[in-house]
């Protein structure tokens, strides 16, 4: 009987031991879905806490991130120039002003990279009508009635490579591709307006653009969709450039419907609102509104008469991940890199981040990166990487900023993009990840609580996958929850 009993024991001890815990087959299944038949699925878990790997699936394996790479750039800047860093814009003049209220010089408007100025969508900083009020009554205060010269915009801070290389022409033009700008504006992004055909397939009518641009030109392609299709327009147009072309189709069944483009000249448009605001103060000028990369004359020298300060680097920080700006990652790239190396470029930006992550002991094998926002095809991580990262920023002083600027599970009034995920389970404003996605990828990486508090760090990827990313959010969504379910 005491025999009998000791093999129970054992064959119950060895039937357990052979059994995978329930994270272990959710994974397995996952894999598995017929939506990822075609693609690849990789996944890495760790509880930080007890130092203990949960599950480990295709996590070496490098895999197109989408916006999860924001994370990296964030945690770069924030670390190197501090989270209360701010970026000044200054407005000032050359020359002389005459007892008569005569500017014998030119107007200069400096930018040194502030991705919010002027922000249609940021409550905590002047708009762009706000913006150019304050630059005229400062313009005023210094008595001048006339001006003599040019309105100038100095975007010299940065380089004049807009874009990174490797982003998709389909893309560049629309406003989650906005180019960089050392003189940024309205985030580098105009509202255009349609007025859809009363028949699918029919033409879609140009009524405006917001705000106005001078000499942006269409070759108008677009035309009207099914009833609650949603935006499928595309606007083609490279930056310098004032004559885009507009494909795709707008819904039906509205009175009007607007798509956002990118500015052709950011700081071109910057000056030549500032000209117009100025002449309907009653200022008088004489001269035009030009960028320094059209002028000869020297503007460096110029006197200050008025400057604005950015939102601190934390809360620029907030922006980013919560709403996935793209130019945001862009700006902040080129700003680290000449702040810490005096040359605001991406390649110098790669550079700098390469020596981060060698100075913080974070391995970067299958890391690939072509640009800051994770838009590019050609980026890449691996699982493994992302988790190590968020584990090694755990110890940071900067993690509580880092932290809160993720998107929150659940919580319909956080601003992120998890807000309608895990709604009414405990990963609901627990879990905290940045989403990534592009057309098949899906990706989200963060961190979420166990039952007892251990801290969980993860990473899950899709890329490939055949069907909606809807479907591959919801086999994510099961994950998270199962995680903040976790012992």
């Amino acid at each position: 009987m005491v025999i009998k009993t000791i093999f129970l024991i054992i064959s119950i001890l060895i039937a357990n031991s052979n059994k995978k815990p329930d994270l272990q087959l959710l994974a397995q299944s996952i894999r598995d879905h017929s939506a990822l038949r075609h693609g690849m699925w990789s996944i890495y878990v760790k509880n930080l806490t007890k130092g203990k790997i949960l599950v480990d699936m295709n996590s070496n394996k490098s895999m197109i991130p989408a916006s999860n790479l924001k994370l990296l750039i964030s945690a770069v800047a924030m670390d190197q120039l501090g989270e209360h860093f701010t970026l000044q814009t200054t407005l000032g003049h050359t020359g002389t002003i005459s007892s008569d209220g005569t500017l014998s010089g030119h107007i200069v408007l400096k930018g040194r990279g502030d991705p919010t100025l002027g922000s249609p969508t940021l409550e905590t900083v002047p708009s762009m009508d706000s913006l150019l009020t304050l630059f005229v009554e400062a313009i005023q205060s210094k008595g001048i009635l006339q001006i003599n010269g040019d309105v100038i915009a100095d975007d010299s801070y940065l380089d004049y490579m807009p874009l990174p290389g490797a982003w998709s022409w389909s893309d560049i033009g629309n406003y989650y591709a906005a180019g960089t700008s050392a003189l940024t504006f309205h985030e580098n992004l105009y509202y255009l307006y349609f007025k859809p055909s009363w028949y699918v397939g029919g033409p879609a009518e140009i009524i405006r653009v917001e705000p106005a641009i001078p000499d942006l030109k269409f070759i108008n392609h677009m035309r009207t969709g099914p009833v609650g299709s949603g935006d499928k327009g595309y606007i083609y147009g490279a930056p310098w450039q004032y004559l885009h072309q507009l494909e795709g189709t707008i819904p039906a069944g509205v009175t009007e419907f607007s798509i956002k483009g990118s500015l052709p000249d950011p700081a071109q448009f910057a000056v030549q609102c500032l000209k117009k605001a100025l002449i309907q103060s009653g200022i008088k000028i004489t001269g035009n509104a030009k960028t320094v990369r059209e002028s000869t004359l020297s503007v460096f020298n110029s006197q200050i008469i008025f400057t604005l300060d950015s939102p601190f680097l934390k809360e620029i920080i907030y922006h980013l991940n919560k709403t996935s700006v793209n130019l945001y990652a862009e700006q902040l790239l080129k700003i680290t890199a000449k702040e810490i190396s005096n040359s605001g470029d991406n390649d110098t930006g790669f550079e700098l981040i390469d020596a981060w992550l060698e100075k913080k002991n974070i391995i970067s094998n299958g890391l690939f990166m072509h640009d800051a926002s994770g838009l590019s095809y050609s980026n890449r991580v691996t699982t493994c990487f992302m988790v190590d990262f968020l584990e090694k920023m755990t110890r940071e002083n900067f993690f509580e900023s880092l932290y809160a600027s993720l998107p929150v599970a659940g919580d319909p009034n956080d601003p992120g993009t998890l807000s309608s995920m895990c709604r009414g389970t405990r990963a609901a404003k627990n879990l905290r990840a940045k989403t990534g996605s592009l057309p098949r990828v899906r990706a989200h990486s963060g961190y979420v609580k166990s039952i007892s508090g251990d801290m969980i760090a993860f990473s899950m990827i899709a890329n490939d996958y055949n069907g909606s990313s809807r479907a591959i959010n919801r086999l994510h969504e099961k994950v998270m929850v199962k995680l903040a379910n976790t012992p």
